[in-house]
């Protein structure tokens, strides 16, 4: 490549960033501000229903047994399917049961220090609905996360063709915004330097994001364990107590050494096993990548998992949730994720303010004056005709629409 070709060069990776980024910057808004919003979701959760947080105790929380036969004791003739315990000192458990039919489930809450049950664990979840906006934009099943996921392809050749069209990109880490000369420039150069900073945040989201649309299209696997039993005559042998749930608990930190179990799940069917499940010692998975499954009858073991034990592909599959979420290195990343989140939805508006002044600047140069509003042209800039903001304006209003439906409505 001579010379004069690489400015060429630039300008056409220059305008490919432009294409790309712009036909979906709504969209892409729109999605950094979700997700920015679920990183603490659970948190917020826990200010904003007061019936989760409990008083410490000395001594520690009880065993997983007694707040089985707390549920059990608050509700008779309901099932329990599910355990789960918070990291947080202060929180409630939360048990999931099932009717005597099995079809309508209800979560309570327990103070784990106090055995007792403390109320109902609500029917609003607001992790539950930013999860569902960002993930599937509430489209039910894989068709949800498609639609969402292959956003990723645009957004990935939006950050390759950045990178390639900002020369040394690296050297712009210290260079600061100009404020001497045009509101293009400064808005331009503050673009640049959020960008800059925030390629250490934005490579992994990119990556992940792109993963999540190769599983749906054919390379996705199962990373958690699907152990069964022999089918039984009913879910729980008679007289199944908080015993049994302790005893399980102690079998599975023994058959998996250093085991902090966060959760156990009891069957749903009769062939299913108790599971406990936790971190352990491989990093950047969850929970559900180490557990072990127990016949409830015999109160044996019958699978093991341990996330080292893992492929290479699952062990992939398993770290695309903490490394996109931000749930890998507990509340620093947290904080981490939400700032990084900030930047980039001011990112992708200011990406629109840019081009906005440009075509401004553009159309104060025509002879006969400017011929439509900047918002008219700076909407039909996005995609052909405006298709990218019309298709973005639509899913947005589709997202937040359903957000509402569940508040009022359900």
């Amino acid at each position: 490549m001579t010379v004069s070709d690489k400015p060429r060069s630039r300008i056409n990776w220059h305008r490919l960033h432009s294409f790309f980024g712009l036909t979906v910057s709504l969209f892409l808004a729109f999605m950094f501000l979700s997700g920015t919003l679920l990183v603490f979701s659970a948190e917020i959760d826990q200010a904003f229903n007061p019936n989760r947080h409990v008083e410490t105790a000395p001594g520690g929380k009880l065993s997983w047994g007694r707040i089985y036969d707390a549920a059990a004791e608050s509700s008779p003739g309901w099932s329990i399917v599910r355990m789960i315990r918070s990291h947080n000192a202060g929180i409630a458990d939360t048990v999931v049961m099932m009717n005597p039919e099995g079809k309508d489930g209800r979560a309570i809450l327990v103070d784990p220090y106090r055995g007792s049950a403390i109320g109902p664990g609500g029917q609003f979840s607001f992790h539950d609905l930013m999860l569902q906006l960002h993930e599937r934009l509430f489209v039910p099943g894989d068709k949800g996360r498609l639609l969402v996921t292959v956003f990723s392809l645009p957004l990935a050749a939006a950050v390759i063709a950045g990178i390639f069209s900002y020369r040394r990109f690296w050297t712009g880490f210290f260079r600061w915004p100009r404020r001497s000369g045009s509101s293009r420039a400064f808005y331009s150069d503050v673009h640049r330097l959020i960008g800059v900073w925030s390629l250490v945040f934005f490579v992994p989201l990119v990556l992940t994001s792109l993963w999540y649309f190769v599983e749906l299209v054919g390379l996705g696997v199962r990373t958690e364990a699907n152990f069964r039993t022999e089918k039984r005559q009913v879910l729980l042998p008679d007289g199944f107590d908080g015993a049994q749930v302790d005893a399980s608990v102690k079998l599975a930190t023994k058959a998996l050494p250093r085991l902090q179990a966060s959760e156990v799940r009891l069957p749903r069917m009769k062939f299913d096993p108790i599971v406990v499940m936790g971190q352990a010692t491989a990093i950047l998975v969850t929970e559900r990548q180490n557990s072990v499954h127990i016949d409830p009858e015999t109160l044996k073991v019958v699978g093991i998992q341990r996330a080292e034990d893992l492929s290479l592909h699952q062990r992939i599959a398993a770290a695309a949730d903490p490394i996109h979420f931000g749930l890998w290195g507990g509340l620093t990343t947290k904080v981490l994720y939400t700032g990084f989140g900030i930047a980039l939805t001011v990112l992708a508006i200011i990406g629109i303010v840019i081009n906005a002044k440009r075509l401004s600047a553009m159309e104060a140069k025509r002879p006969t004056g400017p011929a439509r509003s900047a918002f008219g042209r700076t909407w039909r800039a996005m995609g052909p005709y405006g298709l990218g903001a019309w298709m973005s304006v639509g899913l947005i209003a589709w997202g937040l629409g359903n957000v509402l439906y569940t508040l009022f409505f359900r």
